[in-house]
Order: C-alpha cells, then sequence, then structure tokens
C-alpha cells in the first residue's frame, strides 16, 4: 500500500531491521509499486516509502546527512516555500522533500506554511528526533505505537501491527463501527495503536521515548464566518473551485474521472471541458446494464469527448463474494464499510486504464450539505439551538448500521466489560467536545473530521495501490470558502449548478439520476419529476433504474457470505460476538428482513481482518 513507514529504537534498544523487513513485505503488494527504504548501519531506526512513481517520483533517501525527508502526496505551494529558503541562502533546493527539510535545517518548518495534500516524516539522526506531519484533513493516515523499546509507524495498519509485540482487536473501535459504520477519532481495530490527528504533528524522542502530539490546525477553523454578501461569496467559491481544479489537474499525468451521473463528477467534467483538457480524459461509469448511470454517463462523456468505459455490475462479479470482501478488508484495514459492494469492481476497471490519476468528487457533499448522508442536514436541525440536542437527534438517525448500542447486543460478556463504559455516544460526545458550531454547521463539521477520515479515504485506500488520487472539491481553500457563508447557502445544489454554469451551461441540461430533472432544474421541476423518477426506477425501466440490485442478487451474495464466515467454527472459537444472538440476526434476515444487512456486513469485515492481522 502507498505511503511512508518506519520504526526508531528507543535509548540503547537496537535490532529494527527484522521488524522493519515485515512491515515493509506488508505494504509492497507489488505491481505497480516502487519502494525505497535505508536502514541505520548500527540499526537503531529504518525508514521507507511506497509510491506509484506519480507524485514525488524522484528517491528521497539518497545522500548522507543527519536529516532524512520522506513526503507523500501534493505540496501546492513550494514556489512561496522556495522563496522563503532564498532569504535564508538556499538558492537550488529540487522538490518537495528537499524543500522541507531545508525548513526544518533552518527551524522554519512551520507545519501551517505547508499546504497541500501530503503526510510527512522528517528524522534527525543527530537530535534522535521523527517529526510525523499529517496535513489539515488527514487525506493520508499514518497508524503508530510505541512501546518501551521502539516508536513504530505506517501508512497501513496492517504494516504497523507487524513489529507490534502482542495486537488485539479495540472493541471501542468495534463498538463505534457497530453504530456509525466506521470508527470515530483516532481509534483503530487495534488496541493500542491509534491515527495521527489530522492537521497535526507528532514528535518522538529516542533518547527517552517521550511523545509530543500537537494540533497545528482544526476543523473548526475552517467555519470562520464573515459578513459577505451572497453575490461576494457565490464569486469568491467560483474562484476557489478554479484554484482547485487547476491544482488538481496539475503535472503530465494521464486523468481518470469515475463519471457518474451525479453533480459532483459533473462539476468536474465541466472544469475540464473548459480547460480543454476533457478529451484527454478517461472516464468510468460502474453499475448494471440499463442503469440510470450509464445511460446519463455517455450522453455526457459523449459532450465532452472523453474516453469512456462503462463496467459493468452483473452476476459474475457475484460468484464467490469472499476473495472479493477479503482484499477490500485488506486494502482498508478493515474499517470501511461498503454501501454496495462495488468498490472492487471499480477497481478492476481502473487497474486495466492507462490513468495515473483519478479524480474523485468526494468533500462536495459540504457544498450541499443537505445530501452528505449520513450526516445531512434536514429542517429539524435547522430548529435546532444546542449541541446536546444535536447529538441525541443524530444517534436517534444513524442507524443504518444499527438501531440500537449493537455493540452491547452483539459483544460476548468480556467484550461488553472490556469497553470499560466506553460507547459510541461517549465518541460521538468527545469529537464534538468544546466545538462552537450551530448544529447545521456541526454537520458539515462531522463530515469533515470524521466520515471523510474515516470513510473517504479508506475508500480511496483501495484506488491508491493502482493509481493517485485528487479531490477538487475536498480541496482546503475551496472547502475555506464555503464555509464561510450561512449553512443555509450550502444546503441545496445552488453551489453546485452556479459552478457548472459557470464551466459548461450545457452540462445543466443533462438530467441527474437522483431526481430525474435536468441538473439545472429549478425546486418545483424537481419536486415534481423527482416523482416520476422514483415511480420509473421501482419498475425497472431501462434508463432509470438503480446502479445496482442491493436487495436482489447482491444481498443473496452477501448472506451467504456471513454463512461462511461469521459462523465459520474459527470465527465462534474466538469469542468476540455473542453465538445466540447473532445466529438470530442472521435467520432474521435469511427470512427477508433487511434491517441487519450493514450490521452483518460489519460483523464479517471485524473477522476478515482479524484473520489477516491478528
Amino acid at each position: 500500500m502507498p505511503g511512508l513507514l518506519g520504526i526508531v529504537g528507543t535509548g540503547d534498544h537496537h535490532r529494527v531491521e527484522s521488524r522493519f523487513d515485515a512491515m515493509r513485505a506488508a505494504m509492497a503488494r507489488g505491481g505497480r509499486l516502487v519502494l525505497e527504504s535505508r536502514v541505520d548501519p548500527h540499526q537503531r531506526w529504518a525508514l521507507g516509502r511506497v509510491h506509484l512513481g506519480v507524485l514525488q517520483p524522484a528517491a528521497q533517501l539518497q545522500g548522507d546527512g543527519p536529516v532524512r525527508v520522506l513526503f507523500h502526496g501534493d505540496l501546492h505551494n513550494p514556489q512561496e516555500l522556495e522563496a522563503t529558503l532564498r532569504t535564508l541562502g538556499e538558492f537550488d533546493v529540487k522538490g518537495d522533500a528537499a524543500i522541507v527539510g531545508a525548513l526544518y535545517r533552518h527551524r522554519r518548518l512551520d507545519p501551517r506554511s505547508l499546504k497541500g495534500v501530503f503526510c510527512a516524516a522528517v528524522f534527525d539522526e543527530t537530535a534522535g528526533e521523527l517529526l510525523l506531519i499529517n496535513d489539515r484533513t488527514g487525506s493520508y493516515p499514518i497508524y503508530w505505537f510505541s512501546t518501551a523499546d521502539r516508536f513504530v509507524f505506517a501508512s497501513e495498519l496492517r504494516a504497523v501491527l507487524r513489529a507490534h509485540p502482542a495486537p488485539t482487536l479495540n472493541p471501542r473501535a468495534v463498538a463505534d463501527l457497530l453504530k456509525f459504520g466506521f470508527p470515530m477519532g483516532d481509534k483503530t481495530l487495534a488496541a493500542g495503536v491509534d491515527m495521527l490527528p489530522s492537521g497535526s504533528t507528532l514528535t518522538y524522542r529516542a533518547t527517552d521515548g517521550q511523545i509530543n502530539l500537537a494540533r497545528y490546525s482544526t476543523i473548526a477553523e475552517l467555519f470562520q464566518q464573515s459578513d459577505v454578501k451572497k453575490p461576494a461569496y457565490d464569486e469568491g467559491v467560483e474562484r476557489a473551485f478554479a484554484g482547485a481544479m487547476d491544482r488538481a489537474v496539475a503535472g503530465s499525468h494521464r486523468y481518470g474521472l469515475s463519471l457518474s451521473g451525479g453533480l459532483d463528477t459533473r462539476v468536474m467534467l465541466s472544469a475540464l471541458d473548459r480547460r480543454g483538457r476533457s478529451g484527454d480524459v478517461s472516464t468510468f461509469t460502474l453499475g448494471g446494464r440499463g442503469c440510470a448511470d450509464e445511460v446519463i454517463a455517455n450522453q455526457l462523456s459523449r459532450m465532452a469527448r472523453t474516453k469512456h468505459t462503462f463496467v459493468a455490475l452483473d452476476d459474475h462479479y457475484l460468484e464467490d463474494l469472499l476473495p472479493t470482501v477479503s482484499r477490500m478488508v485488506s486494502l482498508t484495514d478493515g474499517m470501511y464499510v461498503s454501501h454496495g459492494m462495488t468498490e472492487m469492481l471499480a477497481l478492476q476497471g481502473f487497474e486495466t486504464s492507462d490513468a495515473n490519476v483519478l479524480l474523485r468528487g468526494h468533500g462536495g457533499e459540504l457544498a450541499k450539505a443537505s445530501t452528505a448522508w449520513p450526516l445531512h442536514t434536514d429542517a429539524r436541525i435547522f430548529g435546532m439551538s444546542s449541541t446536546n440536542e444535536f447529538i441525541a437527534y443524530l444517534l436517534s438517525r444513524l442507524t443504518h448500521v444499527s438501531r440500537g448500542d449493537a455493540a452491547r447486543e452483539v459483544f460476548a460478556d468480556r467484550w461488553v466489560e472490556a469497553l470499560d463504559g466506553g460507547s459510541a455516544q461517549l465518541s460521538l460526545e468527545e469529537s464534538l467536545a468544546g466545538v462552537p458550531l450551530s448544529p447545521a454547521d456541526l454537520c458539515s463539521y462531522l463530515y469533515l473530521k470524521e466520515y471523510h477520515r474515516r470513510v473517504t479515504i479508506p475508500s480511496l485506500e483501495i484506488f491508491r495501490n493502482i493509481a493517485e488520487v485528487r479531490m477538487p472539491l475536498a480541496d482546503v481553500e475551496f472547502v475555506r470558502t464555503v464555509l464561510q457563508g450561512p449553512a443555509r447557502w450550502r444546503e441545496g445544489v445552488s453551489i453546485h449548478q452556479s459552478l457548472i454554469a459557470a464551466n459548461g451551461r450545457k452540462y445543466l441540461a443533462v438530467r441527474n439520476p437522483n431526481t430525474g430533472a435536468p441538473a439545472g432544474a429549478g425546486p418545483w421541476q424537481e419536486y415534481v419529476l423527482d416523482k416520476m423518477n422514483t415511480v420509473l426506477r421501482r419498475l425497472n425501466v431501462y434508463g432509470y433504474r438503480h446502479y445496482h440490485s442491493f436487495d436482489g442478487w447482491m444481498r443473496r451474495a452477501l448472506l451467504d457470505l456471513v454463512d461462511r464466515v461469521v459462523l465459520d467454527p474459527q470465527t465462534l472459537a474466538r469469542g468476540v460476538f455473542r453465538e445466540s444472538r447473532v445466529r438470530q440476526l442472521i435467520a432474521e434476515a435469511h427470512k427477508g428482513g433487511t434491517d441487519h444487512d450493514d450490521l452483518l456486513q460489519t460483523l464479517v469485515i471485524v473477522e476478515l481482518w482479524q484473520r489477516e492481522a491478528l
């Protein structure tokens, strides 16, 4: 899996090489991946980077010197930082890792000055200090743990656990997964292994094992609303998105775009067309034959003249779901619950493409917050005035995985006791503690702080194994500009409509698969056509079908997988889940009830992750 990895011994404890070799083997999954690493001759430390040779392709661990830097991702302001270095007498610094290293040597490395989408590691051998840096939204995961004799970090949880003395399951993370569909905060499925928070640095001192974790930026800071007027706000949003798109298509890469019929990808497609880049883009659409996305994406791709591919979702894909889900669990470190089981099919489509940078529409929900499921705004939230009221309502609304406290329902007694008072509700309260935002803004805050980092990013790890990913709608400067206005201004689809109009008004005439109305339709036209669209979808009319049929053959494949994994003697012997209750849930699902589908999928994921990681 692409990313960074390293291990630093504490004090006189050395011999890191064998553990580092195991970590490196876990991340080097073959295929297109390039691995570079360096191990101290005295085995006091080891550092490495796994990448695709696309972003930051130059080797970063060459040469000697006490300061070594690994930089993974995109740095958006190298010219600005190079200007700072010239004032310090540094005139020939090339490459983002070299820039970070030079700033560090001159004691001018302020993480707030680094703009972009990245994670970085700086190791100062003379001082015996390791510095880890994450960007403002946690776009690349870094997992870490420390013991009396070592500090270990990596961009893949599986790799970190290869150097862990005794990894065990984290019941609080599982409790979150069973309620929200993702762990909250910085928890992972492994007890004692944490994720580096977004907008944070971690400094580890090898001489005595001291750790200092500090935030340099918070998600709440992005909500600093001004008294901007609506016309000026709209103009600012358009400028910010133009800048985000320029950054997204920077470099001589081969671009791919996941093209559904929705508005997020349409915004990007229109922007590519305006820049004269759409003809060089490979677009992909996934779904069952005759789905609305297939028909609409074909129309959009013809308008933009892209090289288009439709990846058909059919029975063959689900002939044996176990290896497919096992691979998904492996690529996402067991912390991603799918809502359609289609991601691995999309990966197969991307693997046959020549695109090496994929453009994804994630983050666009922040500009149309009423669609940001499961943390979307609604009329009731706009009527609230307190955080406590918001928490109670959100817990009652978050029922897609389970309606109650599923952890206490399905955990065996000793695992309920291991929660030690912790619960999914506590995780939500911890995430919102001290955040001075209105309930409507708290929806977007949680979406960016928790859902984006703990759901979107793991889903992208599936694709990052074969291509780099850029998300212009999640660009920090664009998001900051969007969040400057009142929540009402970003509730509906008006921002998307204005961005499409600014880049290519013709794309507004094509219907939206979610409503059946043209993308540029007003509320009344959308209301009427949405009713018709719903009827045609239920009738399974060609061109209006849903992109997958989860309630049909896909659900049958899932239940078969549940029987094979959750009821397997190996699973039951672990004693993590209460066997009687699990058998009851499975029996109810086989009788036709759909309430437990996501819960059962989560049990499968937790078990498959344990088989690989523990």
